[in-house]
């Protein structure tokens, strides 16, 4: 059963500084993933690229190596149908994501090579604005996600936005492992873009 005061007690180590942000989000996707249960959760960061929004994963947490793993960005040429779903219902659910509209413009680039059947996102969002989405994914095999599953991810995602909102404003960590390079473009490329982002694409 789900530990309803988990996500808070790992955003109040980080407040606290007793783990570092890398900690904390290797910490907060376990913990989705494990909750939720699924077989990799994420937190993604909005940005910008030449071809419109996309989202890019600051950590992945994968249930079979247990370990934080790489992924690739989720973009395409045209992803207004997923920012346009997430921004109406707060969530993207789709049970078979290789054929749900809202996700077809990731499956060439993302869904297919990374295997992935089923996604859940929900929104991550302060004060109103999109910065990005906190996200389960299903492989191997499709999931019909429940209402206790969404509900779940909602509820992880009203703890931590905040808490994750001062983690990736905090100061740039340098040492081996972090989550950033200190140059300046890369610095701009994990920086969440603001809701008129996505306007833009419809106008």
């Amino acid at each position: 059963m789900p530990d309803a005061k988990a996500v808070q007690r790992i955003c109040g180590l980080l407040d606290r500084g007793e783990i570092d942000r890398v900690q904390f989000l290797e910490q907060l996707t376990r913990r989705m993933a494990v909750d939720v249960g699924c077989s990799r959760a994420a937190v993604r960061m909005l940005i910008n690229t030449p071809d419109g929004p996309a989202l890019r994963s600051m950590a992945m947490y994968d249930m079979v190596s247990s370990q934080l793993v790489r992924a690739p960005d989720m973009a395409g040429t045209d992803t207004a149908p997923y920012f346009d779903a997430l921004l109406r219902d707060g969530c993207v659910l789709a049970a078979d994501c290789l054929t749900h509209p809202a996700t077809a413009p990731f499956v060439a680039g993302y869904l297919v090579p990374q295997r992935v059947l089923s996604l859940l996102d929900v929104t991550f969002s302060v004060n109103g604005v999109l910065y990005g989405c906190f996200s389960c994914e299903q492989r191997g095999q499709t999931t019909a996600w429940t209402p206790q599953q969404l509900s779940l991810l909602r509820q992880i995602a009203s703890r931590a936005s905040l808490t994750l909102m001062h983690a990736i404003s905090a100061q740039i960590d340098t040492t081996p492992g972090a989550l950033w390079e200190p140059s300046t473009p890369n610095r701009l490329m994990t920086m969440p873009m603001p809701l008129d982002v996505v306007k833009d694409r419809r106008r």
